[in-house]
């Protein structure tokens, strides 16, 4: 934004000499007349000054004894004055000023960092249901109210900072920190009593308890659906005797290992594309939804495309509505080839490394794997089991009978069908 300024308003490359370069130098910073890219040359400097500050240094060149000679100018006063005879390339400039200066009222691009659990696609979507995004009036956007906006559209977000440079609207945001369980805690309401049950078979590695009472200690073995963690706490009276029974929602960190079946299958044949060297180009002009195709190409089902992106931007700041699209097409040819043992290790390793990462979503890692790697003609079929330690997130509802007949206990009724003494 500041370059554009510069352009708009002219400047110059310029070098002082004379008497006492360093005293007018002294002068212009009194005077507040700013320098930049300032370089010593023999007997004086060299350096860039707009065309307004210029006009002021006729008093300090003066009283130094200096001189300023211009290298060279730019901007559009000079480029008004050196085409001032051709009228269509000076309205041509005209127009383009004034689009500039229009385009300048809007908002082109809006960024977004730090955000992870809410995908940038997630929150631009919301922005765009507020009338805020792409194209939005700039003078329409109260970034604080933004903020303010953003927090209460989206729980999990605790801060926001949104401001706008040039035509970029750039939103900082930091989210919650979201626990293994928080999906699941908030799906549960507090006043729910429940058990925490085991959702796999095998031997519980670790208890580490909240709320409830825990039914099994590390290095227990347990079934699919045993109690880990009651929802049902013990009252006690003086005597150490259990006098009633209070009920929650049991909140525990509970790990189990478990072994998990595994098998999987893919062809050991497949297509080979080979490049053959030659490429083509496309370019591509485009609008927000509109786009013009400046060099289309056809027949191109035999060529990878890579495209490459480059906005249109004056600055670092100033992103214009429209940018260019590269799309280059590499030719290449199609082969059957068939995969070598290696090969075939690498591709089972690989989709067990897929694996692997969904069930860390769910609160499952593995420890070890046993496969077997079999070949029925052209289809490879793996199978096997892995040591697994689960994160037990399973939760069973404690029923309203069952409540009531655990808050009778020793002639005491705890409930609300009498009066408790």
């Amino acid at each position: 934004m500041l370059n554009f300024i510069k352009f708009f308003q002219g400047y110059l490359l310029v070098t002082v000499t004379g008497y006492s370069p360093e005293r007018f130098l002294n002068l212009c910073s009194k005077m507040n007349i700013v320098l930049w890219e300032l370089k010593p040359i023999d007997g004086g400097y060299r350096f860039f000054i707009s065309k307004k500050a210029l006009d002021m240094t006729d008093g300090a060149l003066e009283k130094t004894g200096t001189e300023i000679h211009v290298i060279r100018k730019y901007g559009i006063p000079f480029l008004i004055q050196k085409y001032r005879k051709h009228f269509c390339f000076l309205a041509g400039i005209g127009c383009a000023l004034f689009l500039l200066i229009f385009m300048s009222q809007f908002i082109w691009k809006v960024e977004i960092d730090g955000n992870s659990y809410y995908s940038s696609q997630m929150l631009l979507k919301g922005l765009r249901e507020e009338g805020i995004g792409y194209g939005s009036w700039k003078k329409s956007i109260d970034c604080k109210e933004l903020q303010t906006l953003l927090r209460k559209k989206y729980e999990d977000i605790t801060w926001v900072s949104a401001k706008i440079e040039g035509t970029r609207l750039y939103l900082e945001i930091q989210e919650r920190i979201r626990g293994a369980n928080s999906e699941e805690a908030s799906d549960r309401s507090a006043d729910q009593a429940t058990n925490l049950i085991a959702s796999h078979d095998g031997v519980v590695v670790s208890v580490t308890t909240r709320q409830g009472t825990p039914q099994v200690l590390a290095g227990d073995t347990v079934s699919k659906g045993d109690i880990l963690v009651s929802g049902a706490v013990d009252i006690q009276n003086d005597s150490g005797e259990v006098e009633s029974r209070n009920y929650v929602a049991s909140d525990a960190d509970v790990i189990i290992s478990t072994t998990l079946p595994y098998t999987d299958s893919f062809s050991s044949v497949y297509e080979e594309k080979i490049l053959t060297g030659k490429k083509k180009h496309d370019w591509i002009l485009e609008f927000h939804t509109w786009f013009l195709d400046l060099m289309p190409r056809k027949n191109a089902e035999n060529y990878l495309q890579v495209k490459t992106v480059v906005p249109v931007v004056i600055g670092s700041d100033f992103y214009l509505p429209f940018q260019i699209v590269k799309k280059e097409y590499l030719e290449y040819e199609q082969r059957t080839r068939e995969y070598s043992e290696d090969e075939i290790q690498a591709v089972v390793e690989e989709h067990l490394d897929q694996y692997y990462k969904k069930l860390i979503e769910n609160g499952i890692s593995i420890s070890e794997n046993s496969v077997i790697i079999e070949r029925s003609g052209d289809n490879v079929l793996v199978s096997g089991t892995l040591k697994a330690e689960v994160y037990q997130q399973e939760y069973q509802e404690i029923s309203l009978e069952e409540m009531q007949e655990g808050m009778l206990l020793n002639g005491t009724d705890t409930t609300d069908d009498g009066d408790s003494r």
